[in-house]
């Protein structure tokens, strides 16, 4: 005989298992609220990138004119301060040339005093016969601007020395010791002979008419309208 599966046993009411119901997948329902989330957040911060990155040019702007001036004003900076190691370095070069022309009395104003003592020094150390001299007033000699810069100008006197002599070399040391003193150049110079004399005698026997220039370099005056006009001032063979 075949054997018989035996039939289940017939279910129990009430123990029967709950039924699962799955939902058909829609787009609008399970996927948008995640992409509109995701595109607020996008918005967002596109929307406050554009504000930060305006805000930034605006200020960039805004400070851009600043940071011109501070580079300008640097570099005038560097150009003095380049300009003062120039001119430092041309005074330590020149420092001793200039010592040495404002002791000759060519550089600052004229001293007369300081020619009047010049001259009878020499005709004391020389033994010279006696000599007399005149100064005119004083006068601008015009010049180029790029030889002399302002407030410094050239200015010449014009000086008239008369003297006897015993012979022709008291004239050449004169003029050799004077300029040891100062800056002189001679315009003219006339010599007459005088009358006949014993050799042994110290009468003059030459007499000389002499022109000088006086020349000095000093600061120009404080009223421009009280200097004469440099154009009419200029002393005749005077050569800068």
């Amino acid at each position: 005989m075949e054997a018989k599966n035996p039939a289940p046993p017939a279910a129990k009411p009430g123990s029967a298992k709950p039924r699962t119901v799955v939902e058909m997948y829609t787009f609008r329902k399970q996927g948008w609220p995640y992409i509109r989330k995701a595109g607020i957040t996008f918005g967002t911060v596109f929307v406050l990138s554009c504000v930060l990155v305006t805000a930034v040019r605006l200020v960039l702007l805004q400070a851009r004119p600043d940071t011109a001036a501070a580079q300008a004003r640097q570099i005038a900076a560097a150009g003095r301060l380049s300009q003062a190691e120039i001119e430092r370095t041309q005074l330590r070069d020149f420092q001793p040339g200039f010592t040495q022309l404002r002791a000759r009395g060519f550089v600052g104003p004229e001293s007369r005093l300081n020619l009047l003592e010049a001259i009878q020094s020499i005709q004391k150390t020389r033994r010279l016969l006696p000599v007399a001299f005149d100064v005119s007033p004083q006068q601008i000699v015009a010049l180029d601007p790029s030889l002399l810069e302002a407030p410094l100008e050239m200015h010449a006197t014009t000086v008239r020395v008369r003297m006897d002599l015993l012979h022709e070399m008291d004239l050449v040391h004169f003029f050799q010791d004077l300029k040891a003193r100062g800056f002189y150049t001679v315009r003219q110079c006339q010599i007459n002979t005088g009358p006949e004399v014993p050799v042994l005698s110290l009468s003059p026997r030459l007499n000389a008419d002499c022109t000088l220039f006086w020349v000095t370099v000093d600061a120009a005056a404080v009223d421009p309208a009280a200097a004469p006009d440099p154009a009419a001032a200029t002393p005749a063979g005077v050569t800068p």
